[in-house]
């Protein structure tokens, strides 16, 4: 199996996993048959990707790290806890004082997922449609923060407030205008400074819930400060930005860097990390967590479709031994896009060919 972009998917393709929609139920269920008209579908949903079989990467099998039952109840337990959250301050589904209490086993079946098989060679983040972005924002930065936080030896107790915490961590934004979220172009001035207020509108709402630690609720608040002073709403600096910010703050800027939005297309993973990395270096971003990020986090999961620099399609099929960043990929396709005789090239060690393009 392998991940595709969607505008790449060729009509008769199997769905090898499926796809959900905004709220994580099924939109289309493996061993769908993609026709013209759903791949067209799936496009106007937003859907940037799917994982399709293939016999070039039959031996390929994308493991999930959390189970897709687990994902089911997350998606919908976010998606509903922050619409409410943003409409009223107490809303029927989501009572005072019981958030945390909802929850809670949902995020330790997660960390315990994670735990047991490991994050660092699969696909932690999901792919997600247009309409449900924000949600399935929260819970991939929520994936990658709980997978620091193991790596960084936090107890079960941080984990469980930091999951939290992260899946609430932009409630704020859903008060704030459409108009001006979803603008594809650049942000006025007066734009840019509503778009930050909803770091404390956020802090605000999850004040007000009985049940939300501090310490979760100050994710909200502090996820965009920078350690160096350069960030908002309180250009907080350095020991003063909580750890579980910190942590937040490199698995919200990868995951947003990463991901398509309507204002650009989304960086490639290897572009991306060299923005951590030049933001650690400067000193916005904690070193300590980015050491964890580049020690748990592969750039580029197994099964992913990649266009190589000299214009050929491959596959990853394992993270390299000599450095998990540059990964071994298998080549399916020619420049030309005509199928070859499967072979391997560990890029890490043939640094004369590079990843070009992601092509899921």
């Amino acid at each position: 199996m392998r991940w595709v972009a969607t505008q790449y998917v060729r009509p008769n393709s199997v769905l090898a996993l499926r796809v959900p929609d905004k709220r994580g139920r099924t939109l289309l269920a493996p061993g769908v048959v993609l026709t013209d008209s759903l791949i067209r579908r799936l496009a106007d949903l937003g859907v940037r990707a799917v994982c399709i079989e293939d016999k070039a990467t039959e031996d390929v099998r994308v493991r999930e790290v959390v189970r897709e039952e687990t994902k089911v109840r997350l998606f919908g337990m976010t998606y509903d806890t922050l619409h409410e959250l943003a409409v009223t301050q107490f809303a029927p589904h989501v009572r005072a004082f019981q958030i945390r209490k909802m929850f809670t086993p949902v995020v330790e079946d997660v960390i315990e997922e994670l735990r047991s098989t490991g994050a660092a060679a699969d696909q932690l983040s999901t792919v997600y449609v247009q309409d449900g972005e924000l949600f399935h924002h929260s819970v991939n930065v929520m994936f990658y923060a709980v997978t620091l936080g193991l790596k960084l030896g936090l107890t079960r107790h941080d984990l469980v407030d930091l999951g939290i915490g992260t899946l609430l961590h932009d409630v704020g934004k859903l008060r704030l205008d459409k108009k001006i979220l979803q603008k594809p172009g650049r942000l006025t001035d007066e734009e840019f400074r509503i778009i930050q207020e909803h770091a404390r509108i956020g802090y605000d709402i999850l004040m007000k819930q009985g049940d939300i630690s501090a310490r979760s609720a100050v994710i909200a608040l502090q996820h965009h400060e920078r350690l160096d002073g350069s960030g908002y709403p309180d250009r907080l600096t350095g020991k003063d930005i909580h750890l579980f910010s910190q942590v937040s703050m490199v698995a919200d800027v990868y995951e947003a860097l990463t991901a398509n939005r309507v204002y650009r297309r989304a960086f490639l993973p290897h572009d991306a990390l060299a923005i951590l990395e030049n933001d650690t270096a400067s000193g916005k971003l904690p070193s300590r967590v980015m050491e964890a990020f580049l020690a748990t986090v592969s750039l580029y999961p197994l099964g992913m479709s990649v266009r190589l620099s000299d214009g050929t399609l491959g596959v990853v099929v394992v993270p390299s031994a000599h450095n998990r960043q540059y990964p071994v990929v298998r080549v399916i396709e020619d420049a030309d896009g005509r199928p070859v005789t499967p072979y391997e090239i560990d890029l890490a060690a043939e640094r004369e060919v590079h990843i070009a393009v992601c092509e899921a």
